[in-house]
């Protein structure tokens, strides 16, 4: 039974994954509006090979001085012959610095009689920087670290990465004007906000700079040496802010979110999926089929995240009086100290699930499984997208709570042999948790 499971669970994820991808929805947008404008490309994200190459077989054609990829260098997809900067993520390298360089430079390049075709999705935050001076990239790689584990959420991450930048914040927008702007957007963070999908660089901010200079002492960075700095940059008008929700410039982006995780999660893919995995198999009868469960949205810290699902999951478990089963997608956080060990937010989540479900289920034989997971292919700075386990997998309640306490997960599921490595998926749809469990 749990080897059935965990192919429905797989069978699951891969196919969320697969309605994602880059060819299918690019191609689905190109066919509505007139590529033949299209005068330039700017593809920056996890995604942004698969992107720039479903636009080329589609018939988008840029001089090779029109066109940027910026992507993940462990991303080895092919891709044509459009100038490519591979660079580093979570941790901005030199790279990502030549990159925001070369896309500021291809948008300062445009007139009013060029189109820019940006596309954009997640990641590309890292992947592209430009660290407004005095800050230097090392100022940059600090900070990003220190944000990761501060245990902010993805939109007030990149509100302070809108502060310190010279593209993001709808800046690089700035620089292609007069162009007309259209981006494509595969979009990895709650509520598929704008200014939060890359920090925003053709976006506006819609939190205004004094809130988004107070998060710096909310999420504990008031000690960085630059800090008093850019208070009296902005102070003194120094600092160019952010674009405004209400810029004449905002007339020329034409924005289009082409797929998101709550999109996807939540719009009939995964009953339609179930519904074929079920269909014609005689050991499962509509009586017998499982009892799909609504879960709220992955979001705040992983540890209390994975204790809400085990206990929502008990509950239904008991009132179905049958198997159920779990879908949920968003994005948890992990609060990290200074000294911490290997692992990423699926991870945990996995393993705190299965150490409340195992607490609060003692003397029960009850099976569950849970895969949690990025849509990515990557959970952290990991080899693994994330976890799987199950009832039937060894689980040392002492040793399980030391790798959480330590944030060492990584090590632990890798000796239990509970990590999930499906490889890069060439999309980015944040997280998704499946979570079967009953008779």
């Amino acid at each position: 039974m749990l080897a059935d499971w965990r192919q429905i669970a797989v069978a699951l994820y891969d196919n969320v994954v697969a309605t994602g991808q880059a060819d299918h929805v690019v191609s689905r947008a190109l066919s509505q509006i007139n590529i033949a404008d299209i005068s330039a490309v700017l593809a920056v994200g996890k995604a942004a090979r698969g992107m720039a190459q479903s636009a080329y077989d589609n018939g988008v054609r840029v001089a090779r001085d029109k066109a940027l990829i910026i992507a993940p260098s462990d991303d080895h997809n092919d891709a044509h012959n459009w100038p490519l900067i591979p660079s580093a993520h979570p941790v901005p390298d030199q790279n990502s610095l030549i990159a925001g360089q070369q896309a500021a430079a291809l948008c300062q390049s445009l007139n009013d009689a060029d189109h820019l075709l940006v596309l954009l999705s997640g990641g590309a935050s890292a992947l592209m920087v430009a660290p407004h001076p005095p800050l230097t990239l090392d100022d940059k790689i600090e900070l990003n670290a220190r944000l990761l584990a501060s245990g902010g959420d993805i939109h007030q991450i990149n509100a302070i990465r809108r502060l310190v930048s010279q593209i993001k914040g709808g800046r690089l927008a700035a620089m292609a004007a007069p162009a007309q702007i259209t981006q494509f957007i595969i979009s990895d963070v709650e509520n598929d906000q704008l200014s939060s999908i890359g920090s925003g660089i053709m976006a506006p901010d819609p939190m205004p700079v004094s809130e988004s200079l107070a998060l710096i002492d909310t999420l504990g960075m008031a000690d960085l040496w630059w800090v008093a700095d850019l208070h009296k940059q902005y102070a003194d008008g120094r600092m160019t802010p952010p674009l405004s929700p209400d810029h004449p410039l905002c007339d020329k982006i034409d924005s289009h979110i082409l797929a998101s995780n709550k999109q996807l999660i939540h719009a009939g893919v995964i009953p339609d999926i179930l519904s074929s995995l079920f269909a014609g198999n005689d050991q499962h009868s509509k009586a017998q089929a499982p009892q799909i469960i609504a879960y709220p949205r992955l979001s705040g810290e992983a540890s209390v995240m994975a204790e809400c699902l085990a206990e929502a999951t008990i509950s239904a478990v008991n009132q179905a009086g049958k198997t159920v089963i779990g879908i949920t997608g968003g994005e948890t956080v992990v609060t990290l100290p200074h000294d911490h060990g290997l692992g990423g937010r699926s991870q945990e989540l996995a393993l705190a699930f299965a150490l409340a479900f195992k607490t609060a289920m003692q003397g029960s034989d009850m099976p569950w499984l849970i895969l949690a997971a990025g849509t990515d292919g990557r959970d952290g700075p990991t080899d693994a997208a994330g976890a799987i386990l199950d009832s039937q997998m060894p689980l040392d309640i002492a040793s399980a709570k030391q790798a959480l306490l330590r944030h060492d997960v990584w090590n632990y599921l890798d000796q239990s042999g509970g990590l999930f490595r499906p490889g890069a998926s060439g999309t980015n749809l944040a997280d998704m948790v499946v979570i079967i469990a009953g008779s």
